[in-house]
This record gives C-alpha cells, structure tokens and sequence, in this order.
C-alpha cells in the first residue's frame, strides 16, 4: 500500500513548475528546499485539522470551472504566507483563466495551474515549501506541486474520501528508503547533481516520517473520517481548505481519462475532454 502511495507522491514532485506570479516570493537554494516546521510557528494557525469554515475576514477563491461549477476554498495565509500571496497574485492577474486540469487521478487529486502552450524551458522564479503539522492532506486539500521541494503556480486538491489509517504506513520502510538514498549519495561528490538528488530523496522521506509520527490524535481521527492523503504531509505546501463545491470535485474527478505524456505516458491521468478553469477570483468573507 505504501508503495502505491508513494508513486504517486514522486509523480507530483517530479512536474516541472513554471512562472511564480508574485513579486514577493521567498527563493531557496537547492539545500533550503524545505522550509522547517519550526519556521511556520503552529501557535494559533487554524489549519485544516479542525473544522474548516468561513468566518468574517477571511480570504478564499472561488474557482468556476466550465460546465461543472464553482469550488470554494479558504486560503491558509498565516499557514502558508508566500503560497498564499503568490496564489492571490496569480488569481488577480488572471494567470489561471482559461488554464485546464491537467492531471486526474481517482482517490488522489486532481491538478491544474499550467497555461496552454507555457513553455517548459521558461525561467522562472521559486519559492520553497511551506509546512505545517496542522496543514495537512484532507480530503479537499488545496496544495502546491512542486518540483525538488520548489512552488512556483501549479495547484492540486486531494479527491481521496477513502478513510486513511496512519498506523499502516510504515516508519520503518520510509527509514529504509531514506537509509538507501543516503548511501546512494554518498557514491558522488558533494555538490553533484547525483549527490543533490539523492540527498533530497533522502530528506523526502525522512520528513514523510516526521510528519506521520507528529500527528496527534484529532489528526489521526480526521484522516479516518474524512480520508486524504497523508503520505504526501511534510513535503507539499498545503495553503488552503475546500469549504464548498465538493460535489463539484468529485464529479471532476470522475472524469474519462487517458495516458498522460506530462507524466511520460505511464498515468493514466490526462482528461479525454478538457476540464477547463475558467476564471478564479479572490474574495474576503464579509460574513
């Protein structure tokens, strides 16, 4: 089961992201990819383990997509403040009108955010991951896709309504895996792009297990009430919260898909019919 889990995981990360849209984004180098728990403090940060709702003030996007509807999400900024404000830019500059998603998988997420005919050789600008142990992957999840622990415009919400027992996935194995790609980089120089990857393989896994032995019980309860993906905290940016429009979701993720080139051809992920956003607009609660 795990190892179902994690190819998916490894699927998102290895995307390529394209333009940031904010000015105002945090750039890493490639060891500061990811970004500590103890730089987003989790003192008073709402996150989505508790319940998740509208209340005056807050900021969320409504996402109107062709001929299924709209989806409400609440975005995280203290959770997640350069995702968040990177999103907002990205939404008032109309970067994501008339962009698709790209990228189905049933009792996973679905995912969008690439403009047609974006050039995949484009330069761009990044931001490192925003994590939180009380952001995590629910079910209506709204999160960053990254590439090598780096955001950029490219978003996705967990579909999976399964229940999810966090006791069945193993520590141990995500220790091994960790172990294996260690030994694999110490085989390089230092500084390679061997010894890079490898080196960030390892660290991938070791934040999986971080963030499965860190889940408290109200955490562990949700996942088994609500389902998600859990084996993807510690190492995506989640910056928000579907409160509205989960029958849209599902309905999308439901669709006719086929072989996905994006992903090399090995998924079966890519909508036979395009689902295309046609607008998403950044709204504050007035309540």
């Amino acid at each position: 089961m795990l190892k179902k889990i994690l190819a998916g995981a490894v699927c998102i990360a290895s995307l390529l992201t394209f333009t940031a849209c904010s000015d105002n984004t945090a750039n890493s180098s490639a060891d500061e990819n990811f970004t500590s728990v103890d730089n987003v403090p989790t003192k008073d940060i709402q996150g989505n383990i508790d319940e998740v709702k509208l209340e005056k003030g807050d900021t969320y996007a409504v996402i109107t997509v062709k001929d299924y509807g709209d989806i409400t999400v609440k975005l995280f900024k203290d959770a997640a403040p350069y995702g968040v404000q990177n999103f907002i830019d990205c939404a008032e500059k109309g970067y994501y009108k008339g962009t698709t998603f790209h990228r189905i998988v049933e009792d996973f997420m679905v995912q969008g955010g690439i403009p047609a005919g974006a050039d995949d050789d484009a330069e761009y600008e990044e931001f490192g991951i925003e994590t939180n142990y009380k952001a995590r992957h629910f079910y209506g999840a709204f999160c960053y896709a990254n590439a090598m622990a780096q955001n950029s415009t490219q978003f996705y919400i967990v579909n999976n309504k399964e229940s999810q027992d966090l006791s069945q996935l193993s520590t141990a194995t995500m220790d091994n895996y960790a172990q294996t790609y260690e030994q694999l980089a110490s085989q390089y120089d230092k500084g390679s792009d061997e010894e890079k990857y490898y080196t960030f393989q390892a660290q991938y896994y070791k934040n999986m297990k971080d963030f499965i032995q860190n889940a408290d019980e109200a955490t562990i309860a949700k996942y088994k009430e609500v389902g998600g993906v859990p084996s993807l905290d510690g190492n995506y940016t989640v910056f928000g919260q579907t409160v509205d429009g989960f029958d849209v979701l599902d309905k999308i993720s439901e669709v006719e898909v086929q072989a996905n080139e994006m992903m090399g051809g090995q998924e079966i992920s890519d909508p036979v019919e395009d689902v295309i956003i046609e607008n998403i607009v950044i709204k504050t609660f007035e309540g």
